[in-house]
């Protein structure tokens, strides 16, 4: 492959889904999917995504092995993720650094997912039953403390630990883009004025919906 039709397989955009997004846009979606892709689908599911080639497995253990959002930005797999992003304003230094740290740690968490299920909300998959004990996968007390994460470096740990509690499956890595994008928005405080749009109230309606139905039928 040339490095022309490399470039191009890099920027091809994977088919649409309707995922909603309150914190990143649809290119930049596009892209986190992609890249994801690249660093964890087997060759053959990859090849049935993009021509694209995957990137060698160590990229990907280098990013999860990082601890902090300034090591992520070191890494080989961070650099192909800003690589793939649209260019913003280059000409603010401030929106590019806080760019860059935003989507260090959309890479340290997203890294995690093993398998991904496109449309499919973190708050949901916490909130649903476990086979074995008939409770959500994430209890009430530590959804709780998820949704008060005071520092992007608690906010990572966290997610990282619910993430393990679905065996890292099933949730969609754009969704978890979007929510961690506006977590950071939240966190400097630009709310929207509408609740609806709000993180808290994402997570609690998407984990509580999922819990609902089994709850009411053990009452």
């Amino acid at each position: 492959m040339t490095e022309t039709e490399t470039t191009a397989a890099q920027q091809e955009a994977p088919p649409r889904v309707p995922e909603r997004l309150f914190a990143i846009e649809r290119p930049e979606a596009d892209a986190l999917r992609r890249w994801w892709q690249r660093l964890t689908l087997p060759a053959v599911e990859l090849k049935a995504q993009t021509d694209a080639p995957p990137w060698p497995k160590g990229v990907r253990a280098t990013l999860r092995r990082c601890d902090t959002i300034e090591a992520a930005m070191l890494t080989e797999a961070f650099r192909h993720l800003w690589n793939q992003l649209p260019t913003g304003d280059e000409s603010n230094s401030w929106q590019r650094d806080r760019s860059l740290q935003v989507w260090a740690c959309i890479a340290l968490v997203v890294a995690e997912l093993r398998e991904e299920k496109p449309d499919r909300p973190l708050g949901a998959c916490l909130g649903e039953q476990k086979r074995e004990t008939g409770k959500p996968h994430m209890s009430e007390l530590r959804f709780q403390q998820l949704m008060a994460c005071r520092t992007p470096e608690e906010l990572v740990q966290r997610l990282r630990r619910a993430l393990a509690l679905v065996d890292r499956r099933g949730v969609s890595a754009v969704h978890l883009a979007d929510n961690i994008a506006l977590w950071w928005r939240e966190h400097h405080g630009m709310s929207s004025a509408k609740p609806s749009r709000r993180l808290g109230f994402i997570w609690a309606n998407d984990y509580f919906g999922a819990t609902a139905g089994y709850r009411h039928e053990n009452d």
